[in-house]
């Protein structure tokens, strides 16, 4: 199914939204494809689930090409048996619009058997993309065997490809007669304006004092995303206690840390970070529905195939992820003047003896637990005055108790800038980083000021392929046969594809976008006994 703006809107901007099938069990994946609007400066787009009463249950953040996004939503196999709306959205989409997607999602420990109705959405007229005759579906059989070979053939007329917006989705799937999946436009408020997501996701927040609850501005917020090159970023708070920032290029999970100090050692901060999913809003209404036994067997049909496919370790389809690496070839605070591995030299118990014993140049004492460090200025030589920029695997502390009780097996190197060194508006009297041996961020501390969180950003592109079955005697239980979201538009497109051990109704649909922004699509179903 697909919903699109309608009248003139729905003309220029083709904003369509597209799912592998209606119906599906807890524990599978969804598939997707998005056509986000035309001379949209944003390149992420949202793809997430809510319940009907309007809790997230999942969310991906999907990177757009040439106005096209695909990608794919785990369900989490414990959710319960019901109606659920898939989202799709730009945070900065005029008038903050949604297509939201009914779709049903059954637990796969929990059949139907004494369910007599459904709650459907109501009140919401249907949208519908326009069929064409332009595309032609060709040697695609009315009936096929469970596990046979199919051979179609897609033509498009000459005219119609000089007209085709980018790329077309292909699919052929198990269709449910029984469930008419409905999808519409929603209109609701997105939460707090942002920044245009143009490289990568934001993440925002408010720095608010803990004793007046009160916004405070111009405070320095550092992001830090830990790695064994970090990424870092700062942001001044501004007059409402607002930040943002832009995580430029990053690609699936990553840990971030978001901090922040106090301009003196007694003022006291909170850091509230804003969700990264749109909020959920006002919901469309839903109405009551009587269940038709056809939709009750086939969702019981649906739970045991997907309990086998459970049993064989057979996923549907098999993900090929992608690897994506960072550019950076540097940290942000520069190259080091040394770097030094302290496991290489003998076992020291503390950072005192460590930093007397291998770090020359810097000079670190603890007397009555009160720790102070510095490093010395090459250019002056003399010991800088103020402490420098302290880090624990990227990520900056002032708190010196921190790193006094670290030994040699703690540490797997140490890096020292013995210079000033500028990052934008921040001057650092030096640096000293400790790269520790776990990396695991436990050195820490709780507080108010800091949060760690671990944060999916723009999901990893996959490589869909079918299933290997290696024994004859282990039956082949897919329901999507064939997923192809970046089919490249020609006069002749070969689908080759073959049917599973699952019989009933199939599709194979293909959808596009013209430049004008019409959505339109062409289908022929089949049957597999």
């Amino acid at each position: 199914m697909v919903v699109a703006m309608t009248g003139n809107t729905q003309e220029k901007s083709g904003f369509g939204f597209y799912t592998d099938r209606d119906v599906y069990v807890s524990g599978e994946t969804l598939f997707a494809k998005i056509f986000t609007p035309e001379g949209n400066p944003a390149r992420i787009v949202y793809l997430d689930l809510v319940n009907k009463y309007g809790a997230r249950v999942a969310g991906v953040s999907l990177g757009v090409k040439i106005n096209q996004a695909d990608g794919f939503l785990m369900l989490p196999d414990s959710l319960g048996s019901g109606n659920y709306l898939a989202r799709a959205y730009l945070k900065n989409t005029s008038g903050k619009l949604k297509i939201l997607r009914e779709i049903w999602i059954s637990n796969r420990f929990d059949g139907l058997e004494k369910t007599s109705q459904l709650k459907r959405v109501t009140g919401l007229g249907k949208n519908q993309d326009k069929i064409t005759g332009r595309i032609e579906i060709e040697n695609l059989e009315t009936t096929y065997q469970t596990n046979s070979n199919i051979e179609a053939v897609i033509k498009i007329e000459e005219t119609l490809l000089n007209e085709i917006d980018g790329n077309l989705l292909v699919s052929v799937a198990q269709t449910e007669p029984s469930f008419d999946a409905a999808s519409f436009i929603w209109s609701a408020d997105q939460g707090k304006e942002g920044i245009t997501e143009n490289k990568g996701i934001t993440l925002s927040g408010t720095v608010t004092d803990r004793k007046t609850l009160e916004p405070v501005t111009g405070i320095t917020v550092y992001l830090t995303i830990p790695d064994s090159v970090p990424g870092f970023q700062y942001y001044q708070t501004r007059k409402d206690g607002r930040f943002y920032f832009l995580l430029k290029d990053y690609f699936g999970a990553v840990q971030a840390v978001v901090q922040c100090f106090g301009n003196t050692p007694a003022q006291r901060l909170k850091i509230t970070l804003d969700g990264l999913f749109a909020d959920a809003g006002t919901l469309p209404e839903f109405r009551q529905q009587p269940i038709s036994e056809e939709f009750k067997h086939n969702i019981s049909r649906n739970i045991d195939v997907l309990t086998f496919r459970k049993i064989f370790s057979q996923d549907k389809l098999k993900l090929e992820q992608v690897a994506i690496r960072q550019n950076e070839i540097s940290p942000y605070y520069g190259n080091p003047t040394r770097t030094v591995d302290p496991q290489l030299f003998i076992d020291l118990p503390n950072f005192t003896e460590i930093s007397r014993e291998l770090l020359p140049g810097v000079k670190f004492r603890n007397y009555n637990n009160e720790p102070t460090l510095q490093v010395i200025n090459n250019n002056m030589h003399d010991y800088f005055r103020e402490n420098p920029l302290i880090l624990i695997d990227g990520i900056p502390i002032r708190d010196l108790n921190v790193i006094k009780d670290m030994g040699t097996t703690d540490i797997d190197r140490i890096e020292i800038c013995q210079y000033e060194r500028y990052y934008g508006d921040l001057r650092f009297p030096g640096v000293v980083a400790i790269y520790t041996t776990k990396a695991d961020y436990s050195l820490l501390p709780t507080s108010d000021q800091l949060i760690r969180m671990d944060l999916e950003t723009i999901q990893l592109k996959a490589i869909t392929a079918e299933n290997v079955i290696s024994e004859s005697n282990i039956p082949d239980l897919r329901q999507l046969i064939y997923w192809n979201p970046l089919a490249e538009p020609k006069s002749t497109i070969f689908i080759k594809c073959n049917t599973s051990a699952i019989a009933g109704q199939f599709k194979l649909i293909v959808r596009g976008r013209l430049k004008n922004g019409t959505l339109i699509f062409a289908e022929k179903q089949f049957e597999v006994k």
